[in-house]
């Protein structure tokens, strides 16, 4: 199992979503977050460090076989070919465990 997580502009939210309903993934955690540090570039943040830039984190936990297609989903959706697109990582899941049922690993995602 595999988690993925997205850190993209908040007003491609939308369009990521539809784009991983087209997969069949309806549903996924999203939050905002704000980002802080240096960002060079970044449209109407240049070279500031106090402040943050809003933004929005995604997660999906999918199979295996399935991060690729999702990655690329998410990195068409989100892209505006702009600085400050985002970033997507993908880690492994160790261990899963239902709460209601104590379903674990693979079957718990259904």
């Amino acid at each position: 199992m595999l988690k993925i997580e997205g850190i993209i502009r908040s007003s491609k939210l939308y369009a990521v979503q539809e784009a991983l309903a087209k997969l069949g993934i309806p549903t996924f955690s999203s939050y905002e977050v704000k980002l802080s540090g240096i960002h060079r570039g970044h449209s109407g943040w240049r070279n500031r460090t106090s402040d943050f830039i809003p933004k929005s984190k995604i997660e999906i936990l999918c199979n295996d076989g399935e991060h690729e297609k999702i990655v690329d989903a998410i990195l068409e959706s989100a892209k505006t070919g702009d600085k400050g697109d985002g970033i997507v990582f993908v880690y492994q899941v160790d261990k899963l465990v239902k709460i209601k049922t104590g379903e674990t690993g693979e079957s718990a995602l259904k």
